[in-house]
């Protein structure tokens, strides 16, 4: 009889499967490869510093050339606050990065956040990761945010750093604990009746201009 643990993990993993929208990119797969558990480790530990402690040299390492990035959870929270100059508006479900470049290019602007792994599954080609941050901003009683991630991976060439890429990435996060986070740490002020922007403390602040190329 099969484990409560395997069933889970297939069941997870079949309702991702009917979740996931179809990537606009025609995706390389797997050509008979079946990951460890110690490679599936490697590949969550490799997304997570990419979080946490993010360099170029670890995305061109981790990352496949045309990765892609789906999350309604990171879109929503460019949206509604966006950090840095390459947060432009998104479609709420379409992709929040289309290839490996967009990705450095975003998450290179990004304050580096703790990151805790709390689970990890893992079928041959697919790594899946529950993790929690706890200091998305710099503030008393900060506010956990938990999120799953779903990792799918690809062979990498030879010669790469890792045997194996993340090629594409599901993730969703509680994007409204993060945002009430930012908010009480003076970010993205809450709009007023009157076009001026009141932060959490009730300190009244000029309208933010729109990010550069927003539309």
């Amino acid at each position: 009889m099969p484990s409560l643990t395997t069933i889970t993990l297939t069941s997870l993993l079949a309702l991702n499967a009917l979740a996931l929208p179809t990537a606009p990119i025609a995706k390389r797969r797997g050509n008979g490869y079946c990951l460890n558990r110690d490679e599936a480790q490697q590949i969550a530990t490799n997304y997570g510093n990419l979080i946490a402690t993010y360099t170029d040299n670890l995305a061109n390492a981790a990352l496949s050339p045309d990765f892609t990035d789906y999350s309604e959870s990171v879109n929503s929270l460019i949206d509604q606050c966006p950090q840095g100059s390459a947060a432009l508006p998104l479609p709420l479900l379409g992709p929040s990065f289309t290839n490996r470049s967009s990705f450095e290019l975003g998450q290179g602007q990004q304050a580096p956040i703790n990151f805790h792994q709390l689970q990890l599954w893992h079928s041959c080609e697919t790594v899946v990761i529950r993790w929690e941050t706890t200091n998305t901003a710099n503030i008393t009683n900060v506010r956990p945010v938990v999120g799953m991630i779903t990792m799918e991976t690809c062979e990498a060439p030879a010669g790469n750093l890792y045997p194996y890429y993340i090629d594409t990435v599901y993730s969703e996060f509680d994007a409204a604990a993060w945002l009430a986070n930012l908010q009480d740490a003076g970010f993205c002020p809450l709009p007023t009746a009157n076009g001026t922007t009141t932060s959490t403390t009730g300190a009244v602040q000029p309208a933010a201009p729109p990010a550069p190329g927003a539309h």
